[in-house]
């Protein structure tokens, strides 16, 4: 493998691990949100911020949604967000 392609292989693969490495929630989230129905178009749906932080991340980074969520995943100490539970979120399908 010549220097020039392991340069960019290795830029590809630095990306993606700091891209999946540093967002708390996963991009299968947002799929799951899509597939229960919702608007979702990103992170947003959710977050306060475009592109959450794994290590910056804190509740009040969550907006009302978002706060849903993780209110649902502690009542029923869930590992990770329920995204059909959406669908019972005050509000409904309406992005706020």
């Amino acid at each position: 493998m010549s220097l020039v392609t392991r340069t960019i292989v290795g830029t590809g693969l630095l990306s993606i691990g700091v891209m999946f490495g540093t967002v708390w929630a996963t991009p299968k989230m947002l799929t799951d949100a899509k597939s229960a129905g919702m608007p979702a178009k990103n992170c947003q749906y959710c977050h306060v911020a475009a592109m959450p932080k794994k290590d910056t991340f804190k509740p009040e980074d969550l907006n009302d949604r978002g706060k849903f969520l993780m209110d649902d995943m502690e009542t029923r100490k869930l590992k990770a967000p329920d995204m059909k539970k959406l669908s019972d979120f005050p509000g409904g399908k309406e992005q706020k």
